[in-house]
Formats: structure tokens, sequence, C-alpha cells
């Protein structure tokens, strides 16, 4: 696939935050004002932390997978990789949720991810990077979602 395959590729995708009181269609350069709220509400109920600049510059995120890294693996690789992420993102100690990505017209199989709260595109891409990932989507309350290509 050439870059641009790929990057309308990961355009064509659903990026889904389910949590009790809603669910959330992230989509790359698409505003999501509903979501930025809950994000603000939650952030809200957590200890202060160093690393996360102020509400002037809004709470980071990113949506990441061990999914597929580049080729389309078995469902027990990619599930066994998939607890090797989780593992690592608890012993980092960051926030998280799950979520999954959706691909448009179900081309691709629904790859479960993580939003991981509190962690700035740097630590993202590294983050991605150690499971063999292309891109990551981050993002930042009051602003879109972006494809960052590793």
């Amino acid at each position: 696939m050439s870059l641009a395959e790929l990057e309308a590729a990961f355009c064509a995708t659903t990026y889904r935050v389910t949590v009790p009181e809603a669910s959330f269609a992230l989509r790359i350069g698409v505003p999501a004002p509903a979501f930025d709220a809950f994000l603000l509400r939650l952030a809200a109920q957590w200890p202060a932390s160093d690393d996360e600049p102020g509400e002037t510059t809004g709470m980071c995120w990113g949506i990441v997978t061990a999914y597929n890294p580049a080729v389309l693996l078995s469902e027990d690789l990619n599930r066994l990789a998939q607890e090797r992420l989780l593992k690592r993102i608890k012993a980092l100690g960051w926030y998280f949720l799950p979520s999954s990505n959706l691909a448009d017209g179900d081309v691709w199989p629904v790859e479960p991810s993580y939003l991981v709260l509190r962690a700035d595109e740097q630590r993202m891409r590294v983050l991605a990077s150690e499971f063999g990932q292309l891109a990551v989507v981050c993002g930042r309350t009051g602003s879109v979602p972006k494809l960052l290509w590793l």
C-alpha cells in the first residue's frame, strides 16, 4: 500500500471510545466537542499532574493498538500483542480507557485499542513504535484528532 492509501485507510476509520455514560466516534480531522467536554469532566476528578498542561492548552490523549502492525496478523498473535500493550500502559502508570478502531465498510477487522490520557505526542509515538505500528492517533481537547506517522 502506498502512503496515500494508508493515510486514506486511517482517515476512513472511526476511533470509538465507549464509557458507561456515552459513546464517542472520533475521526481524523473532525472536531469532537462532546468528547472534549467528557475529557475535561474526567480530568477534574483526577489529581493534578506535573506532566499535564493546564486547561489553557487542553488535555492530550492518544489512541494506540498493538493489532496488525503494518500487516494483518492472526487473532492469537494480535491478542498476545494487545495484552503486552496493556501491561506496558499499566506499568507506565497512565490513565487509559478501552477503545476500538472500526474501518469504514468493514474492509479491515475491528481492532481493540486504548485511549491513553495525559500522554503527549512524543510518548504516544514511542509507545506505538514499540509495538510496530505505522502511525498513532493523537489529540488535545479543543483541537481535532490527528494522525501522526512514526
